[in-house]
């Protein structure tokens, strides 16, 4: 005899069977999950679309440098975070298309294994990962360019192209090579999960080492580099000038004239902070899940519809997050910034100049002006470079 379809079940009675007799290539979605799912494809979807207008922002940046930069041989890539960011929204526009992808679940009814399936999983494993480890990169070179004062020269940013190049390479490896080798398994890699498409509870291993490891990294290093450069914004932390390792701790000074100007150097922490509350729900839910399905005797995810939907909603405003960020903070580069004056201008000598320094005619932009005044408004402390995102800073290179 077959199974009576509930109320609000919308798969077929086949596909319902096979779904109640715990076949783990189908899951059946009631409406409720539907309509919690719909909302998690919304969010992505708008998220989708933010990143999409970065990448007209840097389309069109990069027109207008080609056409108009009286200087052919300047690179549109002028510092490590221009690489960073590059790959922060390619990440997040894989990891929004992902949540997107949802719209077939929710058209069907069903969640059910196939080579649509398979993509998803790993369209969102690159994306969610991607995402994460861009995400601790920022905040270590933050860390970095403030604690050692370095990273802020022209080798810097070929040390980030080769460390974002491994990182992405590492992150293909992590995500094709456990489907292929698991493609043909009796257990399945890529399923229902259960609402959309991704690593079954057969590989937590993969789960964790390929993905969640990562999540769990980002938040413990970034808040550990929060707290530090907080205090260090504060004026509660003084750095040794010749020794990195070295710093005292103590209150923060009355007469303390600088503190804005540290402050201003941690905007790109905004990034990982951010990242941190939109993941952390997440984090919470899916590891009392995985818990869940490794106790003994053959455990379930019992963790129902609602709060599981919920954290993936709040995860997937992660790119129109990172959208907002950009936008607030609009940096002055040549890649992300407001629209650049290539106009000839002259440039003033300082005060004390002899009058040959006066270069009539020459070409900059309001980039450029920025970075010529740099040392006049921080007092040439290269860390402070951090807070403009990205700066040109001629002090210093990687080492």
């Amino acid at each position: 005899m077959a199974d009576i379809i509930p109320d609000g079940i919308v798969c077929t009675a086949a596909q319902y069977a096979r779904f109640k007799s715990g076949d783990p290539s189908i899951y059946c979605i009631n409406r409720s999950e539907s309509l919690g799912l719909l909302i998690v494809t919304q969010i992505g979807l708008l998220s989708l679309v933010s990143v999409c207008y970065v990448f007209f922002i840097i389309g069109r940046n990069v027109v207008r440098h080609m056409l108009h930069s009286p200087d052919r041989k300047v690179s549109i890539v002028q510092e490590p975070m221009d690489i960073f960011m590059l790959s922060l929204f390619c990440a997040d526009f894989v990891q929004a298309l992902g949540a997107v992808m949802d719209i077939k679940w929710i058209h069907q009814g069903v969640t059910e294994i196939g080579p649509y399936c398979t993509a998803q999983g790993v369209i969102q494993q690159l994306g969610e990962t991607g995402v994460a480890i861009t995400t601790l990169l920022i905040a270590i070179y933050t860390f970095i360019g403030v604690w050692w004062r370095i990273g802020m020269g022209k080798r810097a940013v070929n040390v980030a192209r080769i460390v974002i190049l491994t990182a992405w390479a590492f992150v293909f490896i992590m995500v094709i090579v456990p489907n292929i080798l698991h493609a043909n398994a009796v257990d399945l890699y890529q399923g229902p999960t259960p609402y959309h498409c991704w690593i079954t509870n057969n590989y937590l291993q993969w789960r964790i080492w390929g993905e969640y490891f990562w999540f769990w990294i980002t938040l413990a290093f970034s808040s550990f580099a929060y707290t530090l450069l907080f205090l260090w914004s504060r004026g509660n932390i003084t750095l040794n000038e010749y020794s990195w390792w070295r710093f005292s701790i103590h209150r923060a000074s009355k007469f303390d004239t600088h503190q804005s100007t540290r402050m201003q150097s941690l905007v790109m922490l905004a990034y990982p902070i951010v990242y941190m509350m939109i993941i952390l729900p997440l984090c919470i839910v899916r590891w009392i899940g995985f818990v869940q399905e490794s106790a003994a005797g053959g455990g379930k995810n019992r963790i129902g519809a609602a709060p599981t939907l919920t954290v993936i909603g709040i995860y997937g405003f992660s790119g129109l997050a990172n959208v907002i960020l950009l936008l607030t903070t609009r940096p002055n580069s040549v890649l992300f910034g407001h629209k650049i004056d290539y106009s000839p201008r002259t440039v003033r000598p300082n005060v004390g100049a002899s009058a040959g320094a006066v270069v009539a005619g020459q070409f900059s932009s309001s980039y450029k002006g920025q970075r010529d005044s740099v040392g006049e408004t921080d007092g040439g402390d290269p860390s402070s470079d951090l807070g403009r995102l990205p700066s040109r800073s001629s002090a210093g290179g990687w080492a």
